[in-house]
C-alpha cells in the first residue's frame, strides 16, 4: 500500500535522491589510480602551469595569486574527496618528475593555442586573449 500510494512516493523521492548521490560519490574504499592519472586534477595543474608560464614570460601580465591559491585548494579538496590523504598530495606536488611532466604538458598546450616558444611576444598575445575570453587560464592572470 505504501509503495503504490502517490503521496508516500513523494515522501520517499528525496531519500531516493540522497541514496543515489551517496552511491555515486567516491569512497575511501575505492581503488585510487594515482594522482598523476586523475584527469581533472591534472588538467587543473596544467592550467595553473600554463598561467604561470605566461606571466613569467610576459612582462605585461601578472598573476591573480588569490584566485590561483583558491583554485589550487579546490584541486586539493578534490583529491581529498577522491580518497587521497594530505601526505600523498604533498608528495605528488613536490615530485620533480611530476613537475616536469606537468610543465611539458603545459608547454605543449601553450603551443597548441598559439605560443611560439622562441618568440616571447606570443606569450603576451595568448595571455591577453585568455584574459579577455575569461578562460580558466585567463582567470588566473591580469594585465598590468
Amino acid at each position: 500500500m505504501i509503495l503504490t500510494n502517490p503521496y508516500c512516493m513523494r515522501t520517499f523521492a528525496p531519500i531516493k535522491a540522497l541514496l543515489m548521490v551517496a552511491f555515486m560519490m567516491p569512497s575511501q574504499g575505492m581503488a585510487k589510480q594515482g594522482l598523476n592519472k586523475e584527469v581533472e586534477i591534472n588538467n587543473g595543474l596544467i592550467t595553473i602551469s600554463m598561467a604561470d608560464t605566461i606571466r613569467n614570460a610576459c612582462p605585461d601580465i601578472s598573476a591573480r595569486f588569490v584566485e590561483a591559491f583558491i583554485f589550487l585548494k579546490s584541486l586539493e579538496s578534490q583529491a581529498l574527496t577522491l580518497g587521497y590523504d594530505r601526505s600523498e598530495i604533498k608528495e605528488f606536488i613536490n615530485d620533480a618528475e611530476e613537475k616536469d611532466r606537468v610543465l611539458d604538458l603545459a608547454q605543449t598546450r601553450l603551443t597548441n593555442i598559439g605560443v611560439l616558444l622562441d618568440q616571447p611576444a606570443t606569450y603576451c598575445t595568448v595571455g591577453l586573449a585568455e584574459i579577455q575570453t575569461g578562460s580558466a587560464i585567463g582567470k588566473l592572470l591580469k594585465a598590468k
